[in-house]
């Protein structure tokens, strides 16, 4: 076993609940918390490059909240807090946060400060949680991969020699290597939520389009940007979920799974077809689930190529301005401008096809749901790859292998979650991910609670 990998096993004891439960008894503090997370990034940073910006210091966003808030506890005023009191926060990249620079993970808008908060900053901000810093992503968002972070590539929490997946790769490294409860903020246009979680260990979740908002996020494809919540634990996801939008889990029962014949499962690497059918297995015998085999019948590859076109024509047209200068074209990664510049010669008629076919997609993932609570599938096909494997091929076929069991539900704006397929010692995360109806995000997240009792819970598979 490469002696540089790390096991992170989440615990009760890191929850957001056991977290709260100490602050309120007084057991702990805000800034207690805060101040072993700060120094917790100090030590893993240099070598992994989750952050762009870390909110440090004494005199700190950080502290200076964290302050804030221990002092609104020694007041007494308990229980109007909500369950995200005290919460550290990290915040990818390219969600606003007034008064601070945020880069998008490129050098173009490095001097660019917004002076409000993206809704969703707001949101978790209003509910009590603390912000850390910004986490590092692929440059504009546009890349699964994690290497074309700003200053270098982003790197995998388990083994540093591999990548974090992207464009969230920060935000998941972040949530991967903390020392207590967490939640961190992505956005997700083709997996960059979903894929860096299954990569590096953690649970990250889109919910249905629109049910988490964007605004106050820069844009890579407004037809298909989604935001998401990352987290240690489904549990702790979940929670953050209900305390932004004000949704109540739905009373527990037995869940009823779609495992696709083909196409989802299909061209799984070794690791991950092992683990994947080996969490079948464990969930068919828990009890809590009733698993059938869902017949996949249509050939997706005109709507994996109508995502794409979708993406970079929107994505180009949001950028025209950075790719008609010179100056900025030279600071730009290769493999995102080559992903720019197909978007530029995408035509109208090509575009419009392509939303069509989203239509049609829709109606497909209708009947492939028929009958089933949510469709479950391996959230990445394969494990994280060597970064030096992929640096200078983000565009080839690793990308299309990564991005192929993500993707299409963001085409259909579908909730999608991905939690970890098990937790073995020195061994690379694989992940599974479940997909609901649309708006049916509580259904997704009823499904995601169950798998992750157990395979996680007390007595679970390690």
């Amino acid at each position: 076993m490469d002696r540089a990998r790390r096991t992170l096993l989440p615990t009760d004891d890191s929850s957001i609940a056991a977290y709260r439960k100490r602050l309120l008894s007084g057991d702990t503090s805000c800034e207690d918390r805060v101040r072993e997370e700060l120094s917790n990034i100090e030590t893993y940073d240099r070598q992994l490059n989750a952050f762009i910006m870390v909110f440090a210091g004494d005199q700190g966003l950080a502290m200076s909240r964290a302050r804030e808030l221990d002092a609104r506890l020694a007041r007494g005023d308990h229980g109007s807090l909500s369950p995200l009191f005290g919460v550290p926060l990290t915040i990818k990249d390219n969600a606003f946060l007034g008064g601070f620079p945020t880069t998008d993970g490129s050098e173009a808008f490095s001097d660019f400060v917004p002076t409000t908060n993206a809704e969703i900053v707001e949101q978790t901000l209003g509910a009590g949680c603390i912000p850390l810093g910004k986490t590092n992503l692929h440059e504009l968002a546009l890349g699964i991969m994690g290497t074309s972070g700003y200053g270098g590539p982003i790197h995998n929490p388990v083994d540093p020699s591999r990548v974090s997946g992207g464009s969230s790769g920060g935000s998941a490294v972040s949530v991967a290597r903390s020392k207590g409860a967490m939640l961190s903020i992505g956005s997700d246009t083709g997996g960059s939520v979903r894929v860096p979680a299954a990569l590096c260990g953690v649970c990250g979740f889109k919910p249905s389009q629109g049910v988490l908002s964007t605004e106050g996020m820069f844009p890579l494809s407004g037809t298909l940007d989604h935001a998401g919540l990352l987290a240690r634990s489904v549990p702790d996801v979940a929670l953050g979920f209900r305390v932004i939008t004000g949704s109540r889990p739905l009373p527990k029962r037995r869940q009823k799974l779609g495992v696709p014949t083909r196409y989802f499962v299909d061209d799984m690497d070794s690791q991950v077809s092992k683990e994947f059918w080996r969490a079948i297995d464990l969930l068919k015998e828990s009890g809590d689930f009733e698993v059938k085999q869902v017949p996949v019948e249509k050939d997706y590859l005109p709507f994996t190529r109508a995502r794409a076109i979708i993406q970079l024509k929107e994505a180009a047209w949001f950028y025209e301005s950075l790719l008609r200068s010179p100056e900025t074209r030279k600071k730009m990664h290769k493999d995102v401008l080559t992903l720019m510049d197909r978007g530029t010669k995408m035509g109208m008629i090509q575009y419009m096809h392509s939303i069509n076919l989203r239509l049609d997609f829709v109606q497909v993932m209708s009947r492939l749901l028929k009958g089933v609570d949510a469709l479950l599938m391996p959230s990445c096909l394969v494990v994280a790859p060597k970064i030096e494997e992929v640096v200078g091929k983000e565009t080839g076929q690793l990308r299309t292998l990564m991005l192929r069991n993500a993707e299409l539900f963001n085409l259909s704006g579908l909730p999608a979650l991905s939690l970890p397929a098990a937790h073995r010692s020195g061994a690379l995360p694989t992940g599974l991910q479940l997909v609901g109806r649309a708006r049916e995000d509580e259904r997704v997240l009823a499904a995601a609670e169950s798998a992750w009792s157990v395979l996680h819970g007390p007595g679970s598979y390690q």
